[in-house]
């Protein structure tokens, strides 16, 4: 029904003869009918009772330091594909589950070393029963790679996919890693039995897996299982969050870095009016390695105070400021304060979005480097500008701009990176 012919392409040929006008204007015509047949598939396109939203974007970046290296960069122009279906099913009015595959396709122009596919499926049933009782079992499987680079902390790789730091120094060469996780969850929201107060529940076991021989050490096993409320307070604008995390984490073969984690996060948030809001969210984490482990037992804090204020309807900005401690996953756990302030300004038009995001951070270590002779502090700066134009609803092309740079004491920890893309993508 919604895939109608094309008046442009299937009309019957006739004997008449057609001015250059008038093909101009059948043309137009076509492509205007084109486009609406197109536009009717967004959010309905389905199979009943199954809805199915694709999404496909194409990215081409260029990136003057591909290695992360703190000299002799090498540049490179590579492509990013990124593909996306997904596939939602109401049963009742209280069941719906949801299906969704998603991939990434990295191709290098001339650094193919660092070439690579990121895939994941995904799948959940949720549950939606009186008084806002919510249930919610969700299993998804990821096959990833961290291309091969310069050894960086807070990689993003890393931390995406939640693998504990391989930190093996400031300005080691890392190998590519190939992983495959499984990550299972279940998610409880407790009847509300009272208006203003909110109890959860929940447990995720991930299961990590390094798919070459030479890294199968570090293979483990995560066992998480957590609660947390939230309390709006009914006579001000406050809502207060709290709640715990333990965790098991289980190596297969690395066992002294088997450990527990325990974290106690809590958060304010403050609407002192409709257009400004003040934040504060903190935690603390207990990490207790097993007996006679090399590695040393840990304890820190963070916390982040952030401002948020909606200069109009269509621009806000947000104003923050951090500061904690951070576990070096090393021998001698050399644990750093890690301080850091943004702020970022979001503009919406019509069809246009951008935003502008500046961020400064320090890395500052508790203990001298033996091996490097001094104590290690990393200043860092990070600029990330954004435009988003709708061309339609299903259609956008995005513009994105990066700029990284690590000023270490010890000059083999710098870094200076640029990246650069432009991207086109559809959405139904």
């Amino acid at each position: 029904m919604l895939l109608q012919s094309l008046p442009g392409f299937c009309e019957e040929p006739t004997t008449e003869t057609i001015t250059s006008s008038e093909e101009e204007h059948s043309l137009a015509s076509g492509i205007a009918n084109f486009m609406e047949d197109v536009s009717a598939l967004h959010d309905n396109i389905r199979v009943s009772p199954v809805a199915i939203k694709p999404s496909y974007q194409a990215t081409e970046i260029f990136d003057d330091n591909t290695f992360d290296a703190p000299q002799d960069e090498v540049e490179d122009f590579y492509t990013l594909h990124k593909a996306k279906i997904e596939l939602d099913t109401p049963f009742y009015d209280f069941i719906k589950t949801n299906l969704n595959y998603k991939t990434d396709i990295y191709e290098y122009g001339h650094v193919q070393e660092r070439d690579h596919v990121n895939q994941s499926l995904s799948g959940n049933v949720e549950f939606n029963f009186a008084n806002d009782f919510n249930l919610k079992l969700m299993d998804q499987i990821r096959r990833y790679v961290i291309p091969p680079g310069y050894q960086r902390r807070f990689s993003e790789d890393v931390v995406d996919l939640d693998v504990p730091i391989e930190d093996q120094g400031i300005n080691v060469f890392r190998d590519r890693r190939d992983i495959t996780a499984n990550i299972a969850r279940i998610d409880i929201d407790l009847p509300d039995f009272f208006s203003y107060l909110d109890f959860s529940i929940h447990y995720f076991n991930r299961d990590v897996s390094y798919q070459r021989s030479q890294f199968k050490q570090n293979d483990f096993n995560r066992d998480t299982v957590g609660a947390s409320f939230e309390y709006e307070c009914p006579y001000m604008p406050v809502i207060v969050t709290s709640g715990f995390d333990y965790s098991i984490l289980r190596y297969d073969i690395a066992k002294d870095k088997d450990n527990t984690l325990q974290e106690i996060p809590f958060g304010v948030t403050w609407n002192i009016n409709k257009r400004n809001e003040i934040y504060l969210t903190t935690k603390y984490k207990i990490t207790d390695y097993r007996k006679n482990s090399r590695y040393e037992n840990f304890e820190g804090w963070e916390v982040l105070l952030g401002d948020r204020y909606d200069i109009n309807p269509l621009s806000s900005i947000d104003v923050y400021c951090g500061r904690g401690v951070t576990e070096e996953r090393k021998e001698d756990n050399n644990s750093y304060f890690n301080t850091k302030f943004g702020i970022k300004y979001t503009r919406e038009l019509k069809r246009l979005t951008g935003f502008l995001d500046l961020q400064y951070s320090n890395l500052d270590f508790f203990e001298s480097n033996e091996q490097l002779g001094g104590t290690e502090r990393v200043d860092g700066f990070n600029v990330d500008f954004n435009l988003k134009y709708d061309l339609k609803e299903w259609c956008f092309a995005e513009f994105d701009y990066k700029y990284k740079r690590l000023d270490n004491t010890f000059s083999s920890g710098d870094l200076t990176k640029n990246t650069v893309s432009l991207g086109l993508g559809l959405s139904f």
